[in-house]
């Protein structure tokens, strides 16, 4: 977000996925292979305390204080990261679009620490009624389930409007509200994945029925969209090199994957002393990257 110029920020975000995607997880996937050898014993559902077991056994002194920190670090940087978040949502799309339009940088200021203050004593009072990190963070996934396309396709489908984001929105809330009555009702416990994909499907046509039974966005609007974020919602309609440009970047896309997935798998071939297919797979990336850089390049997303 501070970088220079868009090829900058490009480089940047690819920088990240390859660190995020490829390189961390084999800190995590190591330990948990070491794990299950020195821990074979652990009850079937209680794999995740092995990580614990592996650090009181396995971490010296000072190691083990220094994790301790980190713990704390994370912690403390999630908590102050969601509450800022969330309080600068209600303050600049709330109170000064809606409430205050002409407030001084003082009133907002004071209001941004109320409304930090309020946040934080509902996250306290919502931490009561919490009963596991695990069952929270399904809760959360379950109901944002279905929006990711509608997120997605609103930067290439100029028929997405205001009413297909929020019908998107508020689908899985009220999905996940009828489900967690069923379950309630009936002691069946349906699953995570099953509530999952049920509240995607049911999101994702709610939508698109609202999609179309509302009226389009006007071209004018539109075209302003995309000159403010120099991308197209609907190629045809904002931009003559619409075709080529979706083109090229479907195939930054697919290079992408490929790119990602086989350099992932290469670094633990050779992690796992199985450098022929290491090597292999890191000719496959190379073909993705080379694939990537055409079609980001093709597409319009390398900047001028």
């Amino acid at each position: 977000m501070s970088t220079r110029s868009d090829r900058d920020a490009v480089y940047a975000t690819l920088f990240f996925q390859v660190a995020h995607y490829c390189i961390r997880p084999w800190a995590w996937i190591v330990v948990a292979l070491a794990v299950f050898l020195l821990y074979p014993d652990l009850p079937l559902g209680d794999e995740r305390y092995g990580y614990v077991y592996a650090m009181r056994d396995y971490l010296p002194e000072g190691w083990r204080g220094l994790l301790l920190v980190a713990f704390l670090a994370a912690y403390m940087s999630t908590i102050s990261t969601q509450l800022n978040w969330g309080a600068s949502y209600l303050v600049n799309d709330v109170y000064q679009r809606f409430v205050q339009p002409k407030a001084s940088a003082r009133q907002l200021v004071l209001v941004s620490r109320l409304a930090t203050i309020l946040l934080l004593v509902l996250g306290l009072v919502t931490s009561l009624f919490v009963e596991s990190i695990s069952g929270a963070w399904g809760l959360i996934l379950q109901a944002g389930a279905g929006l990711g396309l509608v997120l997605i396709l609103r930067w290439y489908w100029w028929r997405i409007n205001v009413w297909s984001e929020w019908s998107a929105t508020l689908a899985p809330f009220v999905c996940t509200g009828v489900l967690a009555w069923y379950e309630l009702e009936t002691g069946v416990d349906l699953g995570l994945p099953f509530k999952l994909i049920a509240t995607t499907l049911i999101t994702t046509l709610v939508w698109l029925l609202v999609t179309f039974l509302t009226p389009a966005e006007p071209d004018a609007l539109l075209r302003r969209f995309w000159e403010r974020v120099h991308g197209q919602p609907d190629y045809r309609r904002t931009a003559p090199k619409a075709q080529d440009q979706r083109r090229f970047l479907l195939l930054a896309w697919g290079a992408g994957l490929v790119f990602t997935y086989s350099l992932l798998f290469a670094i633990g071939k050779f992690l796992f002393q199985a450098p022929g297919t290491g090597f292999f797979l890191l000719l496959v990336a190379a073909v993705g990257w080379w694939g990537l850089l055409v079609g980001m390049r093709g597409g319009g997303m390398m900047g001028e």
